[in-house]
């Protein structure tokens, strides 16, 4: 053969393999190394399971599918091995396969982007549903047209907007349909809803989470994207015209700690607060805000290196130190983190040995802790927490950008608007109740709560209306249920419920009848758990400590196996797979309980499982740390001399020392100290955590260290600090040349005859957003306090904004108000000429005026306890009222 030929036939056997060879899904040897290590390591963990885990891989599959479905399941928490079947994933495994083909950019997003930000299901905690299946045709189609990614992430969150608004709700995180069919939801659920959108568009997308803001109370999720090789962010559901601002922009740059989660083994760029073995914890504050690494350095009593020691980075927040980071110190008893520069506290623990210390980040390079068993009782200490200072946003719309975006949004409001219609009226609601012979006001709150769901509670309504606790049971349930449980599941509860006649009525309404445990989506499991336990029912009514026995017998616990989602697994899943989170296997005995027909709980205080029996609660006995009766004493809550009363999670929080760290014990939120009573508490070590945060963030903090003894009592006095400086007018408004238009007889006003010689609290809102809402929610959690006050309150918004007085009526308000439209913009041009140019971007703004129009109060942008605020400057105020800003 000569070479002319010989080159022919390698050319031709070249062209044959380059047409056969298609690249892997996956190529990197180490994350395939790492994916065989943690399938082995699942079907190690699952080997006792009931149901065929495994079995999604012996049908026949593609490459593809199959490395996808590996990666999956390599990594997959216990709540959707347990929860899901293998279909659900496949199914949308090979949607996510799907986006490669049909989206311009899907043959461009990397293979790590892909596997990490496109492929998985799950997002954070949330319920997972079927949304990326019932809608990536809806959102191809809104996306088919466009070949730049950075575009169709903005037209994705537009049609986010459409479906999804803003309003709080309970820290259950809803699944996107659910999200859907309510037309609304927090940060926490836009968020999750808006990544689930781009992802189905098969663009990488992740949730970014501060877990609690430092300069104020609560948390914020938002979304970053991956467009074009750059991670850009943008407000879930609350589209502007382009990438990387938000009204959380500012805010961000006061954070101490900004973070997300990637599915598996993570091999990219960020810095890395936890390697986990199924998901990674990633830093990206940087991203947001000025930031400094801050080195921790543990030793042990005699200087020898603490390695695994944990530290908690601890941040002030609802009155607790929060846990914003934990992570575990090296063989040099080292850790680091990057954060922003503000004042946290550094908390080290091993067994019973502690150290910490307060710290401000920008001052110190390096924490140096020793571990000790140090005597804390009796101790008491003061602290000061300082936010980050504010970076303040340059970037500005043009006024094309900014109308146009308007438009979209005003249309998108309408869309919205009208699903909204579908929802059932009150009449509607009475008629039903009149209809099927129940009372009235539970039947009028159930379709209220029940959104888009509404026909689901119609029909459970309907098919139970003989049970004499058909209404009873929805007692038991919480206002989301009402909104995404189907029918089926809540009579499934009702119809499958053991009554045993001889308990007090309360007892079996609120613990056996009630299908909710905790925090948990609702589902079946009261059937499928009586028959599990037919041939031990008996033996577990008489004695149920006979249950705790069997399930340390025959549930293995790994609370790091379900830590991704931190989602329990339901009580029928724990059955099953025979592996369980240490909440979960709580959740499932008070199922268990509850469907034998045994009263059971989750102690509301410490949420530690519970059985009722001859008249007191048993807590199940787990652990031999933890006795079915253990010793108790009582503590005694006392208000010093406080401006106003302290709350519990506002002001003031309790925490138990257990295993080297103080857990905030779950007492009512907002409950007033005084209304606590005698409490019984465990014998042990606890601190009382105090705060008051001031108007510009900082906080003054105080904390308690204290011992209740069995048989004992404590009294404490619950004493907020103080600040020393009296509030000063710092600007004056002439009330007599700002007019407003009013939102119900549109009579023009000046705000000189609103005032009538009061005091006033005015707002101008944009109903439209999260943060005016915020300021909405919490006027409402103070409402004996401002219906008692003589001022007035205003509320204004832009001429363009109609929705005003709908967005008003949906919340709790104060009497005394008035609500109208700021003429001409005349009040946001006096606020600009006062405070700046730039606080026509940064709505809200809440200013706390006297009759004459001194202001002694500003608030601009997000704040979270501006209620609080304003009664602590409204009698100083008074006071001070003399002090004109003007005079000389």
């Amino acid at each position: 053969m000569n070479i002319r030929n010989s080159i022919i036939l390698a050319l031709v056997a070249l062209i044959g393999f380059s047409c056969s060879h298609k690249e892997q899904l996956i190529s990197n040897p180490e994350q395939l190394k790492d994916i065989s290590h943690m399938l082995e390591a699942q079907k190690k963990l699952t080997a006792n399971s009931n149901i065929h885990v495994w079995d999604v891989f012996d049908q026949p599959l593609t490459d593809d599918e199959r490395q996808a479905m590996e990666y999956l399941y390599a990594y997959m928490p216990l709540s959707d091995l347990g929860d899901l079947p293998a279909d659900f994933f496949l199914t949308n495994a090979r949607k996510s396969l799907q986006t490669r083909e049909d989206m311009a950019w899907g043959k461009t997003v990397p293979e790590d982007l892909f596997l990490h930000f496109v492929l998985p299901v799950r997002i954070n905690n949330e319920n997972l549903d079927s949304f990326r299946i019932a809608m990536y045709d809806e959102i191809k189609a809104r996306v088919q047209n466009i070949t730049s990614m950075e575009q169709a992430a903005l037209e994705v969150n537009h049609w986010c907007h459409e479906k999804v608004v803003y309003r709080g709700t309970d820290i259950r995180t809803s699944a996107p349909l659910s999200t859907i069919r309510k037309a609304f939801g927090r940060c926490g659920e836009m968020s999750t809803f808006t990544v689930a959108a781009l992802r189905t568009a098969g663009i990488p997308a992740r949730q970014v989470y501060t877990p609690r803001w430092a300069h104020s109370d609560d948390n914020h999720a938002w979304v970053e994207v991956w467009v074009d090789g750059v991670w850009k962010y943008l407000g879930a559901c609350e589209p502007d015209a382009r990438l990387n601002m938000g009204w959380f922009t500012e805010p961000s740059t006061r954070a101490i700690l900004m973070h997300t989660r990637a599915y598996g083994k993570y091999f990219g760029p960020e810095e890395v607060i936890n390697h986990e073995d199924r998901f990674t914890e990633l830093n990206v504050t940087s991203n947001y805000a000025r930031v400094k690494k801050l080195y921790v350095d543990v030793k042990n009593a005699d200087g020898t290196p603490a390695e695994n020691a944990k530290v908690e980075y601890q941040l002030y927040n609802y009155a607790e130190y929060f846990p914003i980071a934990t992570q575990y110190t090296n063989a040099e008893g080292e850790t680091s983190l990057s954060m922003g520069l503000g004042d946290i506290i550094v908390w080290a623990s091993q067994g019973k040995k502690i150290d910490f210390k307060r710290v401000s980040i920008s001052q110190v390079d390096t924490v140096n802790l020793v571990l000790a068993n140090e005597e804390l009782n009796g101790k008491h200490f003061d602290f000061d927490f300082v936010p980050p200072h504010v970076v303040t946003d340059t970037t500005q719309l043009t006024a094309t950008e900014k109308t146009v975006n308007e438009k979209r949004l005003a249309l998108e409001d309408s869309i919205r608007a009208c699903y909204i219609e579908t929802f059932k009226t009150d009449d509607w609601s009475k008629a039903l109740a009149k209809e099927l012979g129940l009372d009235e006001d539970p039947v009028v709150k159930a379709i209220h709560l029940s959104y888009g769901n509404w026909p689901e509670i119609e029909a459970y309504l309907r098919e139970n209306t003989k049970d004499t606790h058909v209404l009873d049971l929805l007692r038991g349930i919480s206002d989301k249920d009402f909104s995404d449980t189907k029918a089926s599941i809540l009579s499934a509860h009702l119809q499958n419920t053991i009554h045993d006649t001889k308990l007090p009525e309360e007892i079996f309404v609120d613990y056996v009848l009630a299908p909710r445990v905790l925090n948990e989506m609702l589902r079946t499991w009261r059937k499928s758990l009586q028959e599990s336990f037919a041939a031990e029912k008996d033996e577990f009514v008489k004695d149920p400590q006979k249950l705790t026995e069997w399930i340390k017998q025959n549930i293995t616990i790994d609370d790091m196996a379900n830590m991704h989602s931190r989602t329990d697994l339901s009580p029928t899943a724990v059955y099953n797979l025979r592996v369980s989170d240490t909440e979960s296997r709580n959740f499932f005995f008070v199922a268990t309980c509850r469907a034998l027909g045994i009263p059971a709980r989750l102690n509301p205080a410490t949420e530690l499982p519970e059985f009722w029996k001859d008249g007191e609660w048993i807590r199940a006995e787990f652990s031999e740390n933890m006795p079915a009766v253990p010793e108790t004493g009582k503590l005694i809550l006392v208000n010093g001399d406080n401006p106003i009363e302290p709350q519990y999670m506002i002001h003031f929080t309790i925490g138990k020392l257990i295993d080297g760290n103080y857990h905030t014990l779950q007492y009512p939120f907002t409950k007033k100290v005084t209304e606590f009573g005698e409490l019984d508490l465990e014998a042990g070590d606890y601190y009382l955590v105090t705060g008051n945060r001031l108007e510009d963030g900082s906080v003054l903090n105080s904390c308690d260290f204290f011992t209740i003894e069995a048989g004992k009592t404590k009294t404490l006095t619950v004493t907020l600090r103080q600040s020393i400086d009296a509030p000063k007018a710092i600007a004056k408004l002439e009330f007599s040349q700002l007019n407003i238009s009013k939102l119900d007889d549109k009579m023009v006003v000046s705000l000189d005859q609103v005032a009538g010689g009061k005091n006033m609290v005015l707002a101008l809102l944009d109903p439209n957003k999260e943060t005016s809402k915020h300021i909405l929610n919490d006027l409402g959690d103070y409402l004996e306090h401002f219906n008692a006050w003589t001022g007035e309150f205003v509320f204004l918004t832009a001429e363009d904004r109609p929705q005003l007085g709908a967005v008003l009526n949906s919340y709790q308000l104060p009497k005394n108000y008035i609500s109208g439209f700021d003429k001409d913009n005349n009040v946001l041009q006096a606020l600009m000429k006062n405070f700046g140019e730039d606080v026509k971007s940064k709505l809200p703004l809440v200013i706390l005026t006297d009759a004459s129009g001194q202001v002694f109060l500003f608030s601009s942008g997000y704040k979270i306890g501006i209620g609080e605020q304003l009664l602590k400057v409204i009698p100083a105020m008074t006071m001070a009222g003399s002090e004109s800003c003007c005079q000389p």
